[in-house]
């Protein structure tokens, strides 16, 4: 059950944080909310490394959590309005890609620790 919640408590704060993104972008702005969500999730990163007990792991992981629900609101908008009107599209659909390809070699590399294990 502990290893369960600790995994999952990541997808927690993603979702809560993606919950509230939108609104904090509007109300503090989307350079402030992607340099928020930055150090949410650099603070829950030191959290994790320092985490003497499970509990404590499972903040940091909510707040690393929470940290990419807010930049997955934020920063797409941010870089498209920060970027010229010619390669916005193009800037978004690369940082898309560049996360998507991401999540997919994680995939590929937790397939490989998963057969490293079982035998």
């Amino acid at each position: 059950m502990m290893l369960e919640t600790i995994v999952s408590m990541t997808l927690v704060g993603a979702i809560i944080g993606a919950a509230v993104g939108g609104w904090f972008s509007v109300v503090f702005g989307r350079k402030k909310a992607t340099l928020s969500a930055d150090v949410v999730f650099a603070l829950g990163a030191v959290v994790m490394a320092a985490a003497p007990n499970p509990y404590i792991l499972i903040v940091g992981r909510f707040l690393v959590g929470l940290g990419v629900g807010i930049a997955s609101i934020t920063a797409p908008v941010y870089i498209a309005e920060a970027a010229p009107s010619e390669i916005g599209g193009g800037l978004v659909s690369t940082n898309v890609r560049m996360i998507t390809g991401g999540q997919f070699l994680s995939y590929l590399v937790n397939l490989a620790f998963t057969e490293v294990l079982r035998t």
